[in-house]
């Protein structure tokens, strides 16, 4: 056997022989947060010996202590509505009133209800090792007030959100985007007295690795002293009662699983047709810099906006089963997922249903004598249809040919060509933009028919933008004018974060590569009046130079990927670049959601990716 332990930032294994544990559970749930909390419960309710380990003092995590505490979409349905029902039933007692679940009485009955199911809770404890037999998990070692302990377990459920156990087992992990490891920036949560109602507001404060200690600290004192948490006066009707002690993380690792879940496979219809349950959300991205995330990523958001369509994502068992590992789950934002499909799979509800969903497969493998990645998935899928954790029926923008979604309702892709005419022709054309997609060439000649009629303004550029996801150069005239025009349209498609036909033109024309364009683009860098803000919404555009930072960055990416292709513009290309970004007053910054005060400088980030560029070109 061997202990599994991180030294410094590495994964070390030492072999430690035969060890007899003085203790041993079913289950070891590490991490009582959203996810971890249903867990333990629904483990101990199916008859598992389970011990809890959290490193704070509460269960709920994000959910209470960071006071996220309204469900932001999520599909419902699953145990957690349990707890919630209980919860509505005292509120009425006496209880403050909360905008969304009461974080202070969900700590209180997580609590009662692991310990009338029988778990054994330890609070501030940390895990300091995996003990493994080859590549299967055979039990915990960690720290508490009371010193060292340790424990055999016949399965471990991760659920500290950022797979710190799975790490320390050895277990494959990916995070972040491709062009920086950056994930999603964090908020903090401020609870206010509003009346006789407690409520809250959320900024988001920056971005964090939390698998970085001392990163973490630094976040913590940075936002907890930024000015836009704290107002100068608060009156008898609205009063503060506190910042939150616990940062509102949004992504950390992910494990690579036995079935991952990525956003590409979902755009062409690969997912699983053994699904545990279905997430629901949009693809909730709160960064700004849309422009340095993946093609599939942008797509989506810049060419279709298609940023606030709320879809269905299937969750297979094997998304939470580390590759190749035995012994070991992941429940919550830590399961088998790419950076861009987590933006939609982590509401809260759905990381109650992950845990309820890792219970139940930990209790079927015990019982059985299985490993965990040969449980079948009829052994499973009853007992969580059971509870509505898992319900084919609620699903949207799903293969409707899946097992058990024959009948149902979902809302669909467009495939009749009058009805995508008519989406084009209108001002919430990304449906329609992304159905033609799904159908590939078949759309495509009447789409050639639809960019000869200038007259038809919004079926003409929305025909275009169409062609052009579909790789088709018949789009490129039209993709050059509306740049040239500086096209500031923005569609309605989205509630958020809709693109100006412009901006979309600039993504489209990188993708094709179009040495045509490129000093349009290079004007566009040195042009902050370029385009009119006509964005209605101003989450995401808040002023001027959040809009002219997606005209920089958008800009800045096409002509890289067109020096990508064409060796010849290469030198060009960066000596124009470095002329702007080298500078010694260059700045570029964009405020941060829900907050007009913080700003995001942008400035290092793109000198390091164009400093990457040089190199990789080979002109430095």
């Amino acid at each position: 056997m061997q202990l599994s332990q991180r030294v410094n930032s590495a994964v070390q294994q030492v072999e430690v022989g035969d060890i007899s544990f003085a203790d041993e559970y079913d289950v070891i749930v590490v991490g009582l947060g959203t996810a971890g909390a249903i867990a333990a419960i629904a483990a101990a309710q199916r008859g598992c010996k389970v011990l809890g380990l959290e490193s704070l003092h509460c269960m709920g995590g994000t959910h209470t202590t960071g006071a996220i505490q309204n469900y932001y979409f999520g599909s419902k349905g699953g145990f957690y509505e349990t707890l919630d029902a209980q919860i509505r039933e005292v509120e009425h007692d006496g209880y403050t009133a909360w905008g969304g679940t009461n974080g202070e009485l969900k700590k209180y009955f997580l609590e009662q209800n692991a310990l009338q199911a029988g778990v054994a809770i330890n609070y501030e404890s940390t895990v300091i090792g995996v003990y493994r037999d080859g590549k299967t998990i055979k039990g915990l070692r960690w720290i508490s007030p009371d010193g060292v302990q340790e424990a055999a377990s016949k399965v471990v459920i991760d659920c500290t959100g950022n797979a710190e156990v799975c790490i320390m087992a050895g277990c494959e992990v990916r995070q972040g985007r491709a062009i920086d490891g950056q994930g999603q920036p964090f908020s903090n949560v401020i609870e206010l007295i509003v009346k006789d109602r407690a409520t809250k507001y959320y900024t988001d404060s920056g971005y964090v690795n939390p698998a970085d200690g001392d990163d973490v600290s630094r976040a913590i004192i940075e936002s907890a002293t930024s000015p836009n948490h704290f107002k100068d006066y608060y009156d008898g009707e609205n009063r503060m009662l506190r910042l939150t002690p616990l940062l509102g993380v949004r992504e950390g690792a992910f494990i690579v699983g036995e079935d991952d879940v990525t956003f590409p496979k979902f755009q062409m219809g690969n997912v699983t047709r053994e699904p545990m349950f279905f997430a629901y959300s949009n693809l909730d991205n709160h960064s700004k810099d849309v422009a340095f995330e993946s093609e599939a990523q942008q797509d989506w958001i810049v060419a279709a906006s298609l940023w606030g369509l709320n879809f269905s994502v299937p969750i297979p068992l094997g998304a939470l089963i580390p590759k190749d590992f035995d012994g070991i789950l992941a429940a919550g934002r830590c399961i088998a997922l790419d950076h861009d499909i987590a933006s939609c799979v982590r509401m809260n509800r759905d990381a109650q249903k992950c845990g309820e969903v890792a219970a139940a497969a930990a209790a079927i493998a015990i019982t059985q004598n299985t490993p965990l990645s040969q449980i079948e998935y009829e052994a499973i899928a009853p007992q969580l249809r059971e509870t509505g954790c898992l319900n084919e029926n609620a699903a949207h923008f799903v293969d409707t040919s899946l097992p058990g979604l024959e009948d149902s309702k979902s809302v669909a892709w467009l495939t009749d060509e009058n009805d995508i005419r008519e989406a084009l022709s209108g001002d919430k054309p990304g449906i329609a933009i992304w159905s033609s997609k799904r159908l590939g060439t078949a759309i495509n000649a009447k789409l050639k028919d639809w960019i000869t009629k200038p007259e038809e303004e919004k079926l003409y550029k929305n025909s275009a933008i169409a062609l052009a996801l579909q790789n088709d150069v018949a789009a490129l005239p039209v993709l050059r004018e509306m740049i040239r025009n500086r096209d500031s349209y923005v569609p309605l498609t989205s509630r958020r974060y809709n693109q100006a036909h412009g901006h979309s033109a600039i993504y489209l024309v990188g993708k094709f590569a179009d040495r045509v364009i490129v000093p349009d683009l290079i004007g566009l860098l040195n042009d902050r009046g370029a385009f009119k803000n006509c964005h209605a919404d101003a989450e995401f555009v808040s002023d001027d130079d959040d809009l002219y930072c997606q005209t920089f960055t958008l800009s800045l990416m096409a002509l890289l990927r067109i020096g990508d292709k064409h060796a010849d513009l290469r030198k060009s290309i960066l000596c124009e670049l470095k002329n702007i970004v080298y500078k010694n007053n260059f700045e570029l910054s964009v405020t941060l959601k829900g907050s007009k005060v913080i700003r995001h400088s942008l400035a290092e980030k793109i000198q390091g990716i164009v400093s990457g560029k040089e190199r990789e070109w080979k002109l430095s």
